[in-house]
């Protein structure tokens, strides 16, 4: 799998030094200019030393000057083929910025796919189908997804809670065991409550999953399968913007997946489930 220079800032500017981050700025600024400078310019743009310039390739995982404007030029031209413009200004109206705000969910949806270890999602689906019993947590804007996760998982005849009440989440891992499975849900990958969950149903002897946006992040270290975002939201001056949109999306193929593996269970399942829910709807017109 290519390395990706813009994901690669995203992902690990937290990590970066502060000469770093001036490099990292300047090249998510001037993403088509950097691909025509020496290092000898970028360090006099960026007001860095030669040699911050390359640290700052070698911190995102390349191994020459080189190799990072080879990832950035095919990013900059994948980028052009879909239409992605990253800023959004005050003065624009709604239709501007929807065009703008889907196209970065676009782009988010592109990249995830294009950048997550797909052998790990593989693990982590196997290991959700054999669970005892599945807990998720999550809090803030994670809060959704965590619930939409709990509701499919149990139309498909899965033991799930889910827990976005900070006491509650604690509580909660008293009674989980070996054989069960505790899945995180958090874009900064920061979020204590969450990170603490998945500590504690470790020490009980669960397996653990998260999906965070941030490959580096505290939750990671309590995590035994990381399901990688990889969203786009630092150009945008609101939390999560795409990201979001791609937790929910990697829900989906987390759930259809387990039930591509159990087809006649699922289909059966679907239509009582489908019953259930004209009857509520049958009750509903009566009244």
């Amino acid at each position: 799998m290519q390395n990706s220079c813009i994901m690669s800032i995203k992902n690990k500017y937290e990590l970066l030094t502060a000469a770093e981050k001036k490099i990292a700025d300047y090249i998510l600024n001037n993403r088509e200019t950097v691909l025509k400078m020496t290092v000898a310019e970028l360090a006099k743009s960026a007001s860095v030393a030669n040699s911050a310039i390359i640290r700052c390739c070698n911190s995102l995982g390349f191994k020459s000057y080189s190799e990072m404007k080879i990832s950035l030029a095919s990013e900059v031209s994948q980028n052009k083929q879909l239409n992605y413009v990253p800023y959004i200004y005050p003065d624009e109206n709604a239709s501007e910025i929807l065009d703008k705000i889907f196209a970065a969910d676009i782009k988010t949806l592109h990249d995830t796919a294009s950048g997550i270890n797909r052998k790990t999602l593989e693990k982590a689906v196997d290991k959700l189908l054999g669970a005892n019993t599945i807990y998720i947590y999550g809090v803030g804007t994670s809060s959704g997804a965590v619930n939409d996760f709990q509701y499919r998982l149990m139309q498909l005849g899965y033991s799930a809670f889910c827990y976005t009440d900070v006491a509650a989440m604690k509580v909660s891992t008293m009674n989980i065991k070996a054989g069960d499975i505790a899945v995180g849900i958090s874009h900064s990958g920061r979020t204590v409550a969450t990170i603490e969950a998945l500590k504690l149903a470790k020490i009980q002897g669960a397996d653990t999953i998260c999906i965070t946006s941030y490959p580096d992040s505290l939750i990671t270290k309590e995590s035994d399968f990381v399901l990688e975002i990889f969203s786009d939201e630092i150009q945008y001056p609101v939390e999560a913007v795409s990201a979001r949109i791609a937790h929910l999306a990697m829900i989906d193929v987390i759930t259809v997946s387990m039930s591509a593996k159990n087809y006649k269970e699922t289909e059966k399942r679907s239509k009582e489930t489908r019953n259930l829910l004209n009857t509520i709807r049958y009750k509903e017109r009566k009244k």
